[in-house]
């Protein structure tokens, strides 16, 4: 996802917590409710502070950028929102190639075709997922192609090329011609993130 589909998500979390609020009174103490909903919830607490550093970046620009019509910003001054301690967090490490190739087979396929195409490229979740044939440059020389992925769908919005090799061609290839538009999909649709209900299961 890009940064305004991730902020979009998390405000839609948020809205019943302090939609029905004026801008000025949204603070850490009209955060409360959300923080200890979602803590019910069972969400991570990076999560949780992902939806608290939006609020963030909404009351900063509130109070420093975004002007009305009389060219005043909308708040005076942007409260401090701290971020939680994160305990929870799951601690990374590397998958062995046997522990690889269980998840890969317990994927749905057009999941662990999507992974096999992450690991073989280092591309991101969203970069994948919103992969387009348009974006498809061949290299006939090289009997092959590459995908050049524009900025705006790329975190830091600099163009991204990807380079395929063999591993990432095959996977091209067995989805060429599913559909017109996007290269991975799942029923007839580009499939949002690796990681949903399917990846989770599958882990």
């Amino acid at each position: 996802l890009s940064t305004i589909d991730n902020y979009a998500m998390h405000l839609r979390h948020l809205d019943p917590y302090i939609g029905d609020l004026p801008i000025e009174q949204v603070h850490l103490g009209t955060l409360q409710r959300f923080i200890t909903a979602r803590r019910k919830q069972g969400v991570k607490t990076k999560t949780i502070n992902l939806a608290l550093s939006a609020v963030r970046r909404v009351l900063n620009l509130a109070a420093r950028l975004w002007r009305d019509e009389r060219g005043l910003t909308w708040l005076e001054s942007a409260p401090l929102i701290q971020l939680l301690p994160e305990y929870d967090a799951r601690q990374p490490y590397p998958l062995s190639w046997e522990e690889q190739n269980r998840l890969f087979a317990a994927l749905p396929d057009h999941l662990a075709r999507m992974c096999l195409f992450k690991v073989n490229t280092g591309c991101r979740d969203g970069e994948v997922s919103q992969l387009r044939w348009e974006w498809e440059v061949p290299v006939p020389q090289l009997d092959t192609s590459i995908f050049i992925v524009p900025g705006s769908y790329v975190k830091n919005r600099e163009d991204r090329l990807i380079v395929l090799n063999r591993v990432a061609s095959s996977v091209i290839e067995s989805v060429r011609g599913i559909h017109p538009e996007f290269v991975f999909t799942y029923k007839g649709k580009p499939t949002q993130r690796i990681a949903n209900n399917g990846w989770k299961r599958a882990r």
